[in-house]
């Protein structure tokens, strides 16, 4: 009798044990994660200088405020690193990100460091603006 009744009790410490707990991740994370991707995308679509990529990911107003702004280079490496993402009430997502890039054009190489914010809107989520220092605006 005793030796079956320590039999059950190792077996429900085992069982209650070898259980593996599934965390299920909040939202806001896999949002934080989303647009985190889409930012690299952004920048492997302005290093490819795929205009029509660029399209896909910004809002039209978006586009028309941070196109201008981009200047003509022969190559580019540039590396973001997302720093904080901030999601506001009202849907919109901020991320700040440290940069450093450097851009070569017309034999020139030019180098240059900064920390943007970008802000991203709407269902889909797409980049609206570029509210602090851009690292699309050099050479």
């Amino acid at each position: 009798m005793k030796r079956a009744a320590l039999m059950i009790i190792a077996l429900i410490i085992i069982t209650s044990c070898s259980k593996k707990e599934v965390k299920v991740q909040p939202m806001e994370s896999e949002k934080a994660r989303a647009v985190v991707e889409m930012l690299q995308k952004l920048k492997d679509a302005y290093v490819k200088k795929d205009v029509d990529g660029l399209r896909s990911m910004m809002t039209p107003e978006g586009f028309k405020a941070i196109t201008p702004t981009m200047r003509k280079f022969d190559s580019s490496d540039l590396k973001l690193a997302a720093r904080w993402v901030d999601i506001k009430d009202d849907g919109s997502i901020v991320v700040s990100t440290s940069w450093d890039g450097t851009w070569k054009y017309a034999g020139q190489s030019i180098t240059e460091k900064g920390t943007a914010m970008f802000l991203f809107t709407g269902a889909p989520l797409r980049l609206d603006s570029i509210l602090r220092d851009s690292p699309f605006i050099y050479p």
